[in-house]
């Protein structure tokens, strides 16, 4: 049987009053990945938003269900994208980022897309081109509590007039994953959005004010005058080996290859000095772990050193995206860093 390439259902303008209260019923009321599309004044202009590509991120997807239930017409045609709603489903509500043994959907916009998520990430691209929105964002929790931060993958007016709707924070990355965003261009910007932690209701909200603004300003895509952004570039991440044991304690724990802090989540978007420990090493030490540059070199001694079997910064960094959930940290990574050096606040004309 061949494998259908194109699984995105689509509803469109639904009526407030069919719509249910609860996000999980209503994930169930959409039953699979589903383009919403609802009419605006001024529709022949369109905006985009992506949201639940990891199924255990539901701010985007509640903060859509509120403005839909309340009936209020955009300024603009707006598409919602509701992507892994059955991995949301999959168990325990939100439990999963990916279904087991299935690719991680926000790594599946580059070929091939040979399977489930890829058939998502085909289709979704195919309905980008239909529909050509002016801008695109997709919309995430980060793994760990932390405050909200936008990613770009090069900067432009655009991109952070996008971000400045929901914070002042934003990290320009040259990886390249296979990421949603890495589809942005000048005539169609993406960006990603990082509301904050699943279980911090203050993400709920930022994701809520933040898609209000995108929904109802006439010209999001430039931002105010004197916008001033907190900009990082020149990330790296730390990735565990894929035979390394992980445990998270507040001390070492015997038999695993790296012991992480039970408060690491205390450093998410927080500067620390140089000689901060993060944690405990193993007696395969700082081999059980790499950190990699945006190509691929592995700049580990720049960024964290051994001392005393702990792990600690080598300089002064900002980190981000920490988690505490071991499956992520060794299916993706456990951490994102960039040099102090690469920070610098920058001021719109």
């Amino acid at each position: 049987m061949t494998r259908r390439l194109h699984p995105i259902h689509f509803l469109h303008n639904p009526s407030p009053d069919a719509l249910p209260e609860d996000v999980g019923e209503f994930l169930r009321q959409l039953g699979g990945a589903t383009l919403i599309v609802v009419e605006g004044r001024d529709n022949s202009r369109c905006r985009a938003i992506v949201t639940l590509l990891h199924g255990n991120e539901p701010s985007g997807a509640k903060a859509i269900l509120r403005w839909l239930r309340s009936g209020e017409r955009p300024a603009v045609k707006i598409i919602c994208l509701i992507a892994s709603v059955q991995t949301a489903l999959h168990g325990t509500l939100f439990r999963y980022r990916q279904i087991p043994g299935q690719r991680d959907m926000n790594r599946c916009f580059n070929p091939p897309f040979n399977d489930p998520p890829g058939h998502v990430a085909s289709h979704l691209i195919e309905l980008l081109a239909h529909y050509q929105p002016e801008a695109v964002l997709d919309i995430h929790n980060t793994s760990g509590m932390s405050p909200a931060f936008g990613v770009v993958t090069y900067e432009s007016t655009a991109h952070e007039a996008l971000v400045s709707l929901f914070t002042r924070r934003v990290i320009v990355t040259e990886y390249r994953l296979g990421s949603l965003m890495e589809l942005s261009c000048d005539q169609q910007p993406v960006v990603t959005i990082e509301c904050g932690g699943a279980r911090q209701p203050e993400a709920d909200l930022i994701a809520e004010k933040g898609l209000q603004s995108y929904f109802f300003t006439d010209d999001v895509l430039q931002g105010e005058p004197g916008l001033v952004m907190d900009r990082y570039r020149r990330a790296v991440r730390f990735e565990l080996q894929p035979d390394c044991r992980i445990a998270y304690a507040d001390q070492p724990v015997l038999g695993v290859d790296l012991t992480i802090s039970l408060d690491v989540e205390k450093f998410n978007f927080a500067v620390i000095p140089a000689l901060t420990r993060l944690g405990w090493l193993g007696p395969r030490g700082v081999s059980a772990f790499q950190v990699l540059s945006a190509n691929g070199e592995n700049v580990l001694p720049q960024y964290f050193l051994s001392k005393s079997n702990g792990l600690y910064s080598a300089q002064q960094l900002k980190l981000f995206m920490v988690t505490t959930n071991p499956a992520i940290a060794q299916s993706d990574c456990l951490l994102y860093a960039c040099a102090e050096t690469e920070h610098e606040q920058c001021q719109s004309r």
